[in-house]
């Protein structure tokens, strides 16, 4: 999941799909108080991977994209060749990683006009939506990519953090998502961290302390749990 989101191939477009639009994000944004404590995890991409027979979305030289030269050179291509999903890809990837939204926004849906289903593309435009501050939105983009991979733990997590995050909150939703993330993946670190945040916020403290108490036999060392258990 990812807050301020966030998608083994190399290249400009890798670190933004599979560090982003593979997911988080969780998608997402600090928290205060008690979402201090899961703040990391929530600005941490999901983990994801290409699914078979998926286009090379590889760079030549590989690194990150964030200069104006790159974002025009993107952008140039993709005009050029509206009918080529990669290159719609490669200009949304380097146009999120320079926070441009609108036009990441513009790029994932002429990528998805190509390829409607395709889970990297809709995994995107949630991670958008969500660092745009349209929770509701980013839950419905999760929500599609949940239907094709309902296991996928981080984008799960994902998932719930809309409902943390969206005015007003829903935390028992949310806590059903996290929920549903561990029974995929009992040691996603990010899912134990905002149940416990959610269980506090909703004042379930047994919730809270048990989800505690997991992640701190999973990770004596994780950086949330000194806050999680002043919260507490």
């Amino acid at each position: 999941m990812k807050e301020n989101i966030l998608f083994a191939i190399a290249g400009v477009v890798l670190g933004f799909i599979i560090g982003f639009f593979i997911a988080n994000s969780m998608g997402a944004s600090g928290e205060q108080a008690t979402a201090n404590s899961v703040q990391t995890a929530d600005t941490q991409p999901a983990a994801g991977r290409l699914p078979p027979n998926h286009p090379d979305i590889s760079e030549p030289g590989g690194g990150a994209a964030s200069t104006s030269a790159q974002a025009q050179a993107a952008m140039d291509e993709a005009d050029r060749k509206p009918q080529d999903f990669v290159a719609q890809i490669r200009a949304a990837a380097i146009f999120y990683e320079l926070s441009a939204y609108d036009k990441a926004t513009l790029y994932l849906n002429r990528a998805l006009a190509l390829k409607p289903n395709d889970p990297d593309a809709l995994t995107g435009l949630g991670h958008t939506k969500y660092d745009t501050g349209d929770y509701v939105g980013a839950a419905k983009y999760y929500e599609k990519v949940l239907a094709q991979r309902p296991d996928d733990a981080d984008i799960r997590t994902d998932f719930g953090n809309t409902f943390f995050r969206r005015t007003p909150p829903d935390y028992s939703r949310a806590i059903v998502e996290y929920r549903k993330a561990l029974e995929s993946d009992p040691k996603n670190e990010q899912a134990l961290e905002k149940l416990a945040a959610a269980a506090i916020r909703k004042g379930d403290k047994t919730a809270a302390r048990q989800a505690i108490d997991k992640l701190t036999t999973l990770n004596p060392s994780n950086s949330a749990i000194p806050t999680l258990r002043s919260e507490l």
